[in-house]
């Protein structure tokens, strides 16, 4: 079980320190957002680390996800029970911070320097990952089939192997024991999660570009008739007295 960690802050593994992408929020930014979630729902609502994972996830998926369906799965609730249980003003600040933050973890995708993750810590100071990468496989039901072309291709159908091992330490498969992994090689299997999460941004970037594109304006079929040239039915009269009445 995940357990909100009671110190957050934001911490990038050595090997994938972002230089150019838009800086993340502060660490009191991240404390207050994470506050509010959990005044919502303590149980239901998402962790930041969770959050931060879930935010990875819809920014690398190949169809945009609206806010109006991805908020009630970050917050356990509809907007409106949200408000009731914390008031307005709160859920618009809390919204804002959100927006700020997915638009964070969105600029250092597409940047492409690297990922500065938002990481629980235990009271050991000891860090996890594993929510991380369950809220990145949150945002991946969203759209199930859109991520299915991962899978037709073999290089990618590998991508997302770390992160997976990740959830499945803490969540793991029916029937099936987790497998715990060392503390000594808890970084470089975090490091390669953010690695693989790249990588899945950069395959489907073609895929965002045709999905956010303004679609093509209409074309005529057929050339414009004028108002006082004969209508194109064949009736005989102009197409303002025809068809071109209404």
């Amino acid at each position: 079980m995940i357990i909100r960690a009671p110190l957050l802050n934001s911490r990038s593994i050595p090997v994938m320190k972002p230089e150019k992408a838009p800086m993340p929020m502060s660490d009191e930014l991240l404390a207050e957002l994470d506050e509010l979630l959990s005044a919502i729902d303590p149980d239901e609502s998402m962790a930041v680390e969770e959050l931060d994972g879930f935010f990875a996830g819809l920014a690398c998926c190949p169809e945009p996800v609206p806010a109006d369906e991805y908020l009630p799965e970050i917050l356990g609730c509809d907007l409106a029970q949200a408000a009731q249980r914390v008031g307005s003003e709160r859920v618009e600040r809390l919204r804002g911070l959100l927006e700020r933050h997915r638009e964070s973890m969105a600029g250092q995708l597409y940047e492409g320097e690297g990922i500065a993750p938002v990481l629980g810590h235990d009271e050991d100071d000891k860090v996890g990952g594993n929510a991380w990468a369950i809220g990145f496989v949150r945002a991946m039901a969203l759209r199930p089939d859109a991520w299915s072309a991962m899978d037709e291709d073999d290089e990618q159908a590998q991508a997302l192997d770390p992160l997976m091992r990740l959830v499945e330490e803490v969540e793991p498969s029916e029937g099936e024991e987790p497998e715990p992994i060392a503390d000594e090689e808890r970084d470089a299997a975090i490091g390669a999660m953010l690695e693989g999460v790249m990588q899945v941004y950069d395959f489907f970037a073609p895929a965002r570009e045709k999905a956010l594109a303004p679609a093509a304006p209409l074309r005529r079929e057929q050339p414009k008739v004028g108002r006082n040239e004969p209508c194109p039915c064949g009736s005989g009269r102009k197409y303002k007295a025809c068809h071109g009445a209404s």
